[in-house]
């Protein structure tokens, strides 16, 4: 009766710790800590002067158009709470923007107009915040969003641009103009930029490891002076300055978890 009930028990204690593996490993199936992705993002970017004159007062500067990039990237979600992640990744963001600097008064030799369109890539790195809504019914799709800070690492900078000079003489000389030409020092453009994010959109569930997701993302550039003329090597001959440009996009993103 002894050697019965021992093995009874010991059986029954088998049986609890298999059920309790069993609805662990259900558990973690549900709830993966760590999901990777992949995404492209079609995207309008544009830069805008903080100030609509230049820091020395010579110039008026303004944004003068936007322009159509690409970004891709691969992504990382480490969800540290059924509903909060942090979020990180690399990304490539094909962007820029068209300013146009006008001087206040037409004094002898200097620039008198400089209009430029900048096209740049940078490397960037972001970390954000995410936060999504528990499954919407019995599709598992959800709702998130998510902030954070991006910094970006220039790895390519090159300018379309028409240059109006004046001459000893207060006389305007020909333009002097070049097509996508790179523009060389480290400093003409600032090596590494700062943008604040914020994004919000969808996620659809296509299998328990696989789901698509879109959503609509903002980068607003806040530090530092992304261009600085003075430090421009190009083909006229006198600087200019165009105050403190920011860089801006707006992002529309597809992408896939795995």
């Amino acid at each position: 009766m002894k050697r019965t009930l021992i093995t009874l028990s010991l059986s029954l204690l088998t049986s609890n710790f298999l059920l309790a593996q069993e609805e662990e490993v259900v558990s973690s199936s549900k709830f993966q800590k760590v999901r990777f992705g992949a995404y492209v993002a079609p995207n309008i970017s544009w830069m805008k002067p903080a100030n609509s004159k230049s820091n020395d007062g010579a110039y008026n500067v303004s944004n003068n158009g936007s322009k159509i990039g690409f970004t891709w990237g691969l992504l990382m979600d480490y969800w540290f709470a059924d509903n909060y992640a942090l979020t990180t990744g690399l990304q490539i963001n094909g962007t820029g923007g068209k300013i146009l600097a006008n001087a206040v008064s037409q004094n002898a030799s200097k620039v008198y107009t400089a209009d430029f369109d900048y096209s740049f890539q940078y490397l960037e790195i972001p970390v954000n915040i995410k936060l999504k809504t528990s499954p919407i019914g019995s599709t598992g799709m959800n709702f998130f969003g998510q902030a954070g800070l991006t910094a970006g690492f220039n790895i390519s900078k090159r300018v379309t641009y028409n240059v109006i000079e004046t001459d000893e003489n207060n006389n305007a000389l020909p333009a002097v103009s070049e097509d996508k030409v790179k523009l060389k020092g480290l400093l003409s453009v600032a090596p590494i930029i700062f943008q604040l994010n914020v994004g919000a959109g969808v996620q659809y569930p296509f299998s328990e490891r696989l789901a698509g997701y879109a959503g609509i993302f903002f980068n607003n550039g806040f530090a530092p002076d992304v261009t600085n003329p003075a430090k421009y090597d190009l083909n006229y001959q006198h600087d200019f300055s165009d105050g403190n440009i920011r860089l801006n996009n707006i992002a529309l993103r597809f992408g896939l978890f795995f």
